[in-house]
């Protein structure tokens, strides 16, 4: 606990209650000391010459002695000087007998004196006491009734004032010293009062103006109430355009009667508006010859202009005006100062997040044009990833948002989605759109698309984050993927989420040798992959997601337009699926052929046309005549037979696929009539696959 004055003023005055009488002990008893010696030395001289007298001859000196050892201050008398006395309380004496004179020596009783004089100390000690201690009493009393009260009641109001309760003092009308500081703790409160409340009001405009509510009704009522504070009667707010710095695009008057809005140029503005801009500092006058004849029609008498600025760059500026000529206070002054550089910070946070979301947009706008170049690049390589790369993305995005990633997460894997495949733009062509199955060698250079995919990208910064799920989308939760064979969770999330989009949109979509699985199908599949090759916990979020959804279908502005894609498709399929020569399928596509006829032909039929001497017409008669029967004879086949699939399996070879029919024989006469060559046919019986349909091929070749 803390000792306050009054206590301690308490604990002294009991000190001087005890330290004042003892003292006062010690110092009288030292003084009566020696005066009560003197005063025993004067008597023991006048009672030793009575003594003497009244004896009066030497044999009387023993009686004597024993007369003047009766006095109680008298402790021996000696006919000598004893060797162990002398000082102060030794009385010599020479005294004069009829026989003589005689020298005595009188010891005075020292107990004797100190106790008289500790007698005379202590009752002097005790009327001491009795005279201050009541006195003492009185003026604590009084010291604690007219002083330490009301101050502590003092001290216990400003206590209360610390912690935030700033409720006015009361106080009597007796002016005293204690009312005199009441009234200053008063005055002192209203402005803390008053700066709470500007403080506050500062505060308010900094929120208001930053979190996106701009200059609305509530910024023109905290205006009034700065107006009103600051004692004025209107003000001017001028901002300028974001974008076009030569606009104003808030010109804001505010006065007690209401608040009205103007858009101006910065060169059609008048008065002490553009002196101000032009001047950038402070401009206080209640000359009337520099405002336009708009301010002086509002009534303006007195300016205090300030002009917004942060970072050296003018953002706008604020007038405060009033209808008289009286000045502002200074204090009201650094109040607008405060308010108008508020304004000033806010405008430039707006301005600096209204750069910055224009900014991200262009980024945002950047990306997403890299992306569609790439994605419309990867189209124009290959076909078939038409869509493909949209609908993984789609897929990677729901199963990302069903396992809770961040919304950057989430953007970043369906970017990786759209892009994952990007890497097969450095694969050559006669591996990427090859139409049947990839040799071991072919696969080992199509695997290298997920590293070349990185390569690409990662220089690309908005991007950055969705690399992970491009280079490792074909990781395997066993390790038995490609690049690194990665296991488990060493493989990125977004890269086990693109794998299983990624192959269930494969196994789903029609390739050029296989029709697509049909949905349960592919669910079945993955599900049984769980574990295997894919994280079984995304398998889980994926396969709802797979059951339940469906991709939007893309809009045809994302990818080329239909025409020219029809077009691109066509000669694709001429290069790399026709024979040149006659325009049927060449050897390359026969699975793709296969495919094709067994879509078309409900009872599926197949022979092989051979033209006998081909090599002996092309020696004697040319080439050219060699081509003629070659062209001529798939002309005449699709003549006779309507919608079959041709295939020129060797250099005079045909396949044919066609429904099934019983005039083949006559069919193959009468091309050999109009081609004038021999032909011969033979009716394939293993149609129902194409590994075995690729065995009698061969088989037939041999035979021939």
């Amino acid at each position: 606990m803390k000792l306050d004055k009054y206590w301690l003023l308490t604990i002294i005055s009991i000190l001087e209650f005890i330290l004042l009488p003892i003292l006062s002990y010690f110092v009288t008893k030292k003084s009566f000391e020696g005066h009560i010696l003197n005063t025993l030395i004067g008597s023991a001289e006048s009672y030793v010459e009575v003594s003497a007298v009244s004896v009066g001859s030497k044999k009387r000196v023993n009686e004597l002695i024993g007369i003047l050892e009766r006095a109680p201050y008298i402790e021996k008398v000696y006919l000598k000087q004893p060797p162990s006395l002398e000082g102060e309380f030794l009385i010599k004496k020479n005294l004069i007998f009829p026989d003589g004179k005689k020298e005595i020596y009188i010891a005075l009783d020292k107990n004797f004196i100190e106790s008289k004089s500790q007698l005379i100390a202590l009752k002097t000690s005790l009327l001491l006491l009795l005279i201050i201690v009541p006195g003492n009493i009185v003026i604590l009393y009084f010291i604690q009734k007219l002083y330490l009260k009301p101050l502590d009641r003092i001290r216990q109001d400003i206590k209360k004032i610390s912690k935030g309760q700033l409720n006015k003092l009361p106080y009597s009308k007796n002016n005293d010293e204690f009312d005199r500081i009441r009234i200053s703790i008063n005055n002192m409160i209203e402005k803390i009062e008053q700066k709470n409340i500007k403080e506050e009001i500062i505060s308010q405009f900094i929120h208001l103006l930053t979190i996106g509510k701009g200059f609305n009704g509530e910024f023109v009522s905290l205006i009034k109430k700065v107006l009103s504070m600051a004692g004025c009667d209107g003000a001017i707010i001028g901002i300028k355009d974001f974008d076009d710095s030569n606009q104003v695009s808030l010109r804001l008057i505010i006065t007690s009667e209401g608040s009205k809005v103007f858009r101006k140029k910065v060169d059609d503005l008048e008065g002490i508006e553009p002196l101000l801009l032009e001047a950038n500092r402070e401009i206080e006058t209640d000359k009337e010859n520099i405002l336009s004849s708009f301010e002086r029609e509002i009534g303006i008498k007195h300016v205090f202009a300030i002009p917004l600025s942060s970072f050296s760059e003018i953002l706008g500026f604020t007038i405060f005006f009033k209808k008289s000529k009286e000045p502002l206070s200074e204090e009201n002054k650094n109040f607008l100062r405060n308010i108008s550089r508020s304004i000033a910070i806010s405008t430039q946070i707006r301005k600096l997040i209204y750069n910055l979301e224009r900014k991200l947009q262009e980024e945002k706008e950047l990306t997403k044009g890299i992306v569609e170049s790439f994605v419309r690049g990867i189209e124009i390589r290959d076909a078939y990833t038409r869509g493909h790369s949209e609908r993984v993305a789609y897929y990677s995005k729901r199963i990302a948002e069903e396992l809770g990633l961040t919304p950057k997460e989430v953007e970043a894997t369906y970017i990786a989605g759209l892009l994952h495949d990007i890497g097969k733009i450095g694969i050559p062509d006669s591996i990427l759109l090859k139409p049947s199955k990839l040799t071991d060698e072919e696969y080992e250079i199509i695997k290298i698309h997920p590293e070349l995919s990185y390569e690409l990208l990662k220089h690309i910064e908005p991007l950055k984050d969705s690399l992970p799920g491009i280079r490792y989308h074909h990781e395997r939760w066993n390790g038995s993927g490609y690049p690194e064979g990665l296991k488990e969770n060493k493989i990125p999330i977004q890269a086990r989420i693109l794998a299983i989009a990624d192959s269930f949109d494969a196994m789903t979509s029609n390739r050029i040798y296989r029709k697509g699985m049909e949905k349960r199908e592919a669910l079945k599949e993955i599900s049984s992959k769980a574990g295997k090759f894919y994280d079984p916990d995304v398998v889980n979020v994926a396969l709802r997601v797979f059951m339940y959804e469906t991709p939007p279908v893309t809009s045809e502005e994302y990818y080329l337009s239909s025409e020219l894609f029809k077009t691109l498709e066509e000669r694709r399929l001429d290069y790399f699926l026709r024979d040149h020569l006659t325009g049927v399928f060449s050897r390359t596509a026969l699975e793709f052929a296969f495919s094709v006829a067994r879509e078309r032909f409900p009872h599926l039929f197949a022979f092989t046309v051979d033209i006998r001497k081909l090599r002996e017409i092309n020696i004697k008669e040319g080439w050219k005549r060699g081509d003629y029967i070659l062209k001529k004879t798939v002309e005449l086949l699709n003549s006779e037979l309507q919608n079959a699939v041709i295939v020129r399996y060797s250099g005079d070879n045909f396949l044919v696929f066609t429904n099934k029919f019983d005039s083949l024989d006559s069919v193959i006469r009468k091309l050999e009539a109009e081609l004038q060559v021999e032909l011969t046919y033979n009716v394939l019986t293993q149609i129902n696959d194409i590994e075995q349909l690729k065995k009698e091929l061969t088989k037939l070749e041999f035979e021939t």
